[in-house]
């Protein structure tokens, strides 16, 4: 009862039983979020991904698109042959649907070797909330636990909404 009453008076103070139930969750949306992305998008892009200098740095865009849905702009950034950068966002340069702007961007990094997929950041994108070097302040945050299962929870929507709806690489 007291360690109740102290976790109420100090929501900070969280138990060791509910960290360990947090990462496992955690753990499991990060995994599951790298084998959605694997299927709608790595698969289909398996040769951009075997680079003859697999450790060196590039970049590659992709368009994923539905007939009747507005297309979905995916940039992965190769940093080494383990780990990648990411970002998805609806394309605010096609003209389908009522989109006119980038409403928010996942921001992704791809652990290849460890198959997991973590989203750091969530972002609206406005020129107020970016530094001079164009990252978003938001990135410079270190995210809580139960900041990054709500972004993992999230983008895990979006990646099954787009798979179910037969997104595809263009």
């Amino acid at each position: 009862m007291k360690d109740y009453l102290k976790s109420e008076q100090n929501p900070r103070l969280i138990s060791n039983q509910d960290i360990a139930t947090l990462s496992k969750l955690n753990n499991h949306l990060t995994e599951q979020n790298f084998i959605l992305f694997k299927k709608l998008i790595l698969d289909s892009t398996v040769y951009d991904y075997q680079p003859l200098d697999e450790g060196k740095y590039s970049v590659s865009t992709y368009r994923l698109t539905n007939s009747s849905m507005p297309s979905i702009e995916v940039c992965i950034e190769n940093l080494s042959k383990y780990t990648k950068h990411a970002y998805m966002c609806i394309d605010p340069l096609r003209k389908t649907g009522n989109v006119h702007f980038r409403p928010y961007t996942f921001r992704t990094k791809i652990y290849m070797d460890a198959k997991l997929i973590e989203v750091y950041d969530l972002s609206e994108e406005s020129a107020s909330k970016k530094l001079e070097s164009g990252i978003s302040k938001s990135l410079l945050k270190r995210s809580g636990i139960k900041q990054k299962i709500i972004l993992s929870t999230i983008f895990n929507h979006w990646l099954k909404e787009l798979i179910s709806v037969n997104y595809q690489l263009s």
